[in-house]
């Protein structure tokens, strides 16, 4: 799949320079507002323009929640418990919250991807209780406490060492809307070793519990870099490589790693920017470890109408080149990329790819506005390296369970698997931007709605019909077919191919929605499990609720189903408005 031009831009990514980025950010503390942040986004600025690069810091006003201190005591027992509090948790300050502990059991709902998103069953009522539960603090469970009414959360986390989190629902800043939901209950996270006890103590007797958090919240100014390759053809269009630049603690793996990938493919693609057709936007955020992707959301707010118009794709770079990420299981991608995308990883890395449909997480700030997407997260180990080191499942840094603590450190850089990651994001990028026509599959979007609207309706049964929806689907499916084998016969005209690639955006800008998100167009949805098209996934509940229930939720199946009906037939006008 690669051409002799590409593989031969491949062969310029070097570990020189990302070298010097890991050692640099090595000594900084990356908290986002501090001032080692500000050291990292001046060193990165510094470099570009060493590159010849024009760049910009900007300085979004983000709003943060930094946890400073936690405690947790057993009452009656002269014990201290190590914790740590999530950003989000409520701020109790010199308050403390006592209850009688209850534990609570996690199970996978529906679409779920992995433990991050599941939810919790209680063994009692938890109203006026503190919830003890296994995890990460995640947002789908705090908000199982809070809506039950448990008046905190103790998470038992996999090992002996307590990853650092977020634990709010609401993505980026929080508008005015968003402040019912932030900050509601104290949340604190044990390791295994003690959490494992406290649970076993709940067989015997009943506990009671005290804990107090302190959270510093507030709205910071931040910096944000970025920089733009402007292609030779159609500047205006662009891809958005893009990755966090704060960090908890040293942050080695997450992200400092990322941020010299993106450093590096900043600097060859400057060095071939002649060959570039469309442009490059790498942007790297604050705001994301403490501010639930804060400065990438005020990013695709502030530069809205740009993306919707021009943005070809967005790629989330984190944890490239960990050590022992000897797999691409797990990485993430749209559908309408999935083509694409295997034929990039296979070409590259010689390894297949296990697809995993992308989890409302990682930076992905840009579904409202229907932005094609690839590459969450790298590489990561297999399932049985993790077996054989005894490692847990985490969230990013490879799978190497040094993820969000204190020893997230030089240890986990491999430079061989470094070049390889990096190699992989630079083909993407540079193929994305110079593909004649947009190697953007729309079928691949809908055969996957047709899959999951299959599921819907037999979950339904006579209860709800999804029978127009599949007429509309296959209309839609038709005039693609059609439209794509028209499109292929104009690779060599510019013109034609510039009116291909509008079509195709402006069709998939629609059904990234109508796949993705349930909030209207600009607004962001919860940071929270959000299943394949999320209007119509309630249908999974009817048949185990009372009649009366599922009138109401007939009710507005009917208005969800209305909405996807639109969208399928608005993607069809579209089509038909083109003149090929």
């Amino acid at each position: 799949m690669l051409t002799l031009e590409e593989k031969s831009i491949l062969e310029e990514i070097s570990f020189e320079e990302p070298k010097m980025l890991l050692y640099k950010f090595n000594n900084l503390i990356r908290q986002s507002g501090s001032e080692d942040e500000r050291k990292a986004a001046y060193y990165i600025g510094e470099r570009l323009a060493g590159f010849g690069m024009d760049y910009e810091i900007l300085w979004p006003e983000i709003y943060l929640s930094t946890p400073v201190k936690a405690e947790l005591k057993i009452i009656g027992q002269n014990e201290e418990i190590n914790v740590k509090t999530p950003s989000y948790s409520m701020s109790t300050g010199d308050k403390w919250v006592d209850g009688e502990l209850i534990y609570a059991s996690s199970y996978r709902p529906p679409y779920a991807t992995d433990e991050f998103e599941y939810k919790l069953r209680f063994e009692s009522d938890p109203k006026g209780k503190i919830v003890i539960c296994d995890g990460i603090p995640s947002p789908d469970k705090v908000n199982d406490i809070i809506s039950n009414k448990g008046v905190a959360a103790i998470f038992v986390q996999s090992g002996e060492r307590i990853h650092e989190g977020i634990c709010t629902s609401v993505w980026g800043s929080p508008g005015y809307e968003d402040l019912a939901n932030i900050n509601r209950i104290p949340v604190v996270s044990v390791n295994k070793p003690d959490g494992k006890r406290l649970i076993e103590s709940l067989k015997e007797n009943k506990v009671r519990a005290a804990l107090r958090t302190l959270l510093d919240d507030g709205w910071k100014k931040c910096p944000l870099v970025l920089t733009k390759i402007l292609g030779c053809e159609s500047p205006e269009k662009f891809i958005l490589l893009h990755g966090h630049i704060d960090s908890w603690h040293k942050g080695i793996g997450d992200n400092a790693l990322g941020n010299a990938t993106m450093l590096e493919i900043a600097r060859v693609l400057q060095n071939n920017r002649s060959k570039l057709k469309k442009s490059v936007w790498i942007a790297w955020w604050p705001g994301h470890s403490t501010g639930r992707y804060a400065g990438s959301t005020w990013f695709a707010d502030q530069f809205a109408m740009e993306f919707h118009d021009n943005c070809i794709a967005q790629v989330n770079c984190e944890s490239t080149g960990c050590v022992n990420a000897n797999t691409y299981d797990g990485i993430m991608w749209t559908e309408e990329m999935d083509d694409f995308c295997r034929q990039i990883v296979v070409s590259v890395t010689g390894i297949e790819p296990k697809w995993t449909r992308p989890h409302r997480a990682g930076d992905y700030s840009f579904n409202n506005i229907g932005i094609s997407s690839f590459f969450m997260l790298s590489s990561t180990m297999s399932r049985e390296k993790m077996e054989k080191l005894g490692y847990y499942e985490v969230y990013g840094c490879g799978g190497n369970i040094e993820w969000h603590t204190e020893n997230d450190d030089m240890s986990i850089v491999d430079e061989k698997i470094f070049l390889r990651d990096t190699k992989l994001y630079l083909a993407g990028i540079y193929k994305m931007v110079n593909e004649p026509l947009l190697p953007v599959n729309i079928k691949k979007l809908l055969e996957s709605m047709r899959s999951y609207l299959h599921e819907y309706q037999t979950a339904a049964g006579d209860s709800f019909d999804f029978g127009i929806v599949f007429d509309e689907l296959r209309n839609l499916e038709l005039s693609v077919e059609e439209f794509y084998d028209k499109a292929g016969e104009y690779r060599n005209d510019s013109q034609k191919s510039d009116m291909i690639c509008n079509t195709i955006l402006r069709i998939v800008r629609k059904l990234i929605r109508i796949n993705y998100t349930s909030r209207q167009e600009f607004r962001h949805d919860p940071a929270a499990m959000m299943p394949p098209i999320p209007d119509l996934a309630p249908v999974l509940m009817l048949n185990s609720m009372s009649n009366t229930d599922q009138k109401f939720l007939v009710t507005q199946l009917v208005r969800a189903r209305n909405r996807v009906l639109h969208a399928l037939k608005e993607c069809r006008q579209i089509i038909m408005d083109v003149s090929l």
